[in-house]
């Protein structure tokens, strides 16, 4: 007689959520009983018709045909690209680390500061990436709030740093908010950190897309030059390609090497990143930066529609996003018990599909939702339009 063996999985996978591309399985659903979609969870611009810039691809072109690159590269990145990244960052190349994507350059941040039971300091609203980290470690939940325009508080920042706090996140511009902080509110975050000589974790990954002003102000330009800061940046949003999984740690500061070396430890341990899509990377960072303007201009286009049409539905209000391609509207209806609700009714009844406010924090008290607006201006304004009606038909209690 043969016994089945019971499968079980460990307790940390209890801990793994990530809503923004976890409730594509229900839109498909949706999809499935004869409903058009409007897919508005996932920021990737290449969804959306836009597309890398033609020296970047070119680069990866010519270094697919090129044997050296088909070996393995060094650890911690193509020693030219850290250079390059290094005078970005006004550091050495030895000072920077190559990752497949920020996003694995912050889980092995989360892997080497923080302990079970530890935190690293977020906005509220965060990327979700960091809190579904921190809970797989074990970590502690600690969020610093943000005004009603989505930027730093810092006297409410202060009153949240407590002896498990490990690192002050800052995300700039904002994924989900699209805010863009002014340099004088960066000045009291890194005051801050330095008081309580805390590393600062600079998340910058859309520092070149801000909308209505030329470069968002990077951490670097307001710590002090021996503050420990280690800024993530990386191809995947300011050069138009996600696909290539190329992003990158810069860690600055007296007393950063303990961190850099746990990281290169980590990177030791996976090998290396594809070194074809380094090479492209490599010509986003050291060439003419010849697509912003058309990108930007696009991405304007498209927030201003959906600022305007969404301040027009009743039930909704949205502060104008500064940066990236995500607005972060407030629910004001009360005929939502919570923003899940919402948003499941929405995407059910009129095939608009957008991400819980609490995937991005569940300290929030109001109900929001994140929306991506990469589509087309038409199909913006059709998903509008649909959402206003699905507004109208609520009741106003």
């Amino acid at each position: 007689m043969c016994l089945a063996m019971a499968l079980q999985l460990s307790d940390r996978m209890a801990s793994v959520s990530y809503e923004i591309r976890d409730i594509i399985a229900r839109a498909k659903k949706v999809e499935a009983g004869g409903r058009k979609i409007h897919y508005f969870n996932i920021g990737d611009p290449n969804s959306f018709g836009f597309a890398p810039p033609q020296h970047v691809t070119d680069a990866v072109m010519a270094a697919l045909s090129d044997k050296k690159y088909s070996a393995y590269c060094p650890s911690k990145g193509d020693p030219q690209l850290c250079d390059a990244i290094g005078k970005i960052e006004g550091l050495g190349g030895e000072d920077v680390t190559i990752h497949s994507g920020l996003s694995e350059g912050i889980e092995f941040l989360m892997s080497a500061l923080v302990n079970p039971g530890e935190h690293v300091l977020l906005p509220s609203p965060s990327y979700p990436l960091y809190i579904t980290k921190l809970r797989i470690l074990g970590g502690g939940e600690n969020y610093y709030p943000c005004d009603s325009e989505f930027v730093p508080d810092i006297d409410a920042m202060r009153a949240r740093i407590n002896g498990k706090t490990r690192a002050i996140a800052v995300i700039n511009p904002n994924n989900p908010t699209g805010a863009s902080y002014p340099r004088k509110i960066l000045k009291g975050v890194a005051d801050l950190a330095a008081e309580f000589k805390l590393p600062i974790i600079a998340d910058e990954i859309y520092d070149r897309l801000t909308l209505d002003e030329g470069h968002a102000v990077n951490m670097r330009d307001v710590a002090s030059p021996d503050q420990l800061l280690v800024s993530g940046n990386g191809i995947s949003k300011n050069f138009i390609y996600p696909g290539a999984r190329v992003g990158y740690l810069a860690f600055h500061g007296e007393g950063i090497g303990k961190l850099r070396d746990a990281i290169v430890k980590l990177c030791n341990q996976r090998l290396s990143i594809n070194w074809e899509m380094q090479r492209g990377a490599l010509a986003a960072f050291t060439l003419p930066e010849s697509h912003l303007g058309e990108f930007r201009a696009a991405l304007r286009l498209r927030r201003d529609i959906v600022h305007k049409r969404l301040n027009e539905i009743p039930g909704i209000s949205c502060v104008k996003p500064k940066a990236a391609f995500y607005s972060f509207p407030k629910v004001e209806a009360a005929s939502f018990k919570d923003d899940r609700e919402f948003t499941y009714s929405l995407l059910e009844e009129t095939g608009v599909l957008v991400v819980p406010g609490s995937n991005f924090s569940p300290i929030l008290g109001e109900k929001h939702f994140r929306l991506v607006f990469l589509a087309q201006p038409s199909e913006l304004e059709e998903a509008m339009s649909k959402l206003d009606g699905f507004m109208r038909k609520k009741p106003k209690s």
